[in-house]
């Protein structure tokens, strides 16, 4: 008589992870084709003109390094745009940090912000809106597949969480309830040493840049430690950053 095997929890963990993903992109496709016969469709983007943005540290304050392409006026209900802030790992709303400012002229403009982040511990996305006469917001085009600015040069981790194996390779599943970003699943570089984590619960910190993806957003990882930081009710409980530096030395 063939013994029966128990399954595998990491297995069927992975499967309800890309069936759970699956169910949202379907769940926000139905969402989409509800509401486009029941609301005004947005501003569309200004067709002539394209942003680039990049985020520096300068002390507590993130220098922004902005240049806009404009080739041709915007249509007449654009008054100008805006720079939004969103705090990585921090459970706070997204803040608008300046002022609606001027379209910029025709041809190429660059131009340097700095800003100052709530929290000077934690790292920050920026995102560029145009701003409509209503106030309604609409992205503007990048010339690339990015489309914000992640201010990598805080002290604080960039996403926490803890590895999986999904289809024999490592992937990072983000705290995401304690508001770190969730990952691309088929994205991503993570340190050496991430293979032997997939599967053991460990909570870590990843340090690196955030790019999007095909699938969303991922890391480039260059860094990880283990984490002090609660990822949810058990670890915020049950963890001690001294007893995971004693483990993992």
């Amino acid at each position: 008589m063939n013994a029966i095997s128990a399954p595998d929890p990491h297995l069927n963990r992975s499967r309800l992870l890309m069936m759970r993903r699956a169910a949202r992109l379907i769940l926000a496709a139905f969402a989409g084709l509800a509401l486009a016969g029941a609301a005004p469709a947005p501003t569309e983007p200004p067709a002539c003109t394209t942003v680039l943005m990049t985020a520096a540290c300068a002390g507590d304050d993130v220098v922004l390094s902005i240049d806009f392409t404009v080739t041709a006026a915007p249509p007449a209900e654009f008054v100008g745009w805006i720079v939004e802030c969103e705090m990585i790992g921090l459970c706070t709303p997204v803040a608008q940090v300046t002022d609606v400012l001027p379209w910029p002229a025709l041809g190429e403009t660059h131009l340097d912000l700095t800003v100052t982040p709530v929290n000077a511990w934690f790292d920050s996305i920026y995102r560029i809106w145009a701003v409509d006469a209503a106030g309604n917001r609409t992205f503007i085009w990048w010339p690339q597949r990015q489309n914000f600015a992640h201010a990598e040069c805080m002290p604080g981790p960039t996403v926490v969480g803890r590895f999986l194996e999904l289809s024999g390779t490592p992937y990072f599943e983000s705290c995401s309830e304690m508001c770190w970003p969730e990952l691309s699943m088929f994205d991503g570089t993570y340190p050496p040493g991430a293979e032997a984590l997939a599967g053991t619960g460990q909570v870590m910190a990843l340090y690196g840049e955030l790019l999007s993806g095909m699938e969303g957003t991922y890391i480039y990882a260059y860094r990880m430690e283990p984490s002090s930081l609660p990822c949810d009710a058990v670890s915020e409980q049950s963890t001690t950053w001294g007893g995971l530096k004693a483990a993992y030395r």
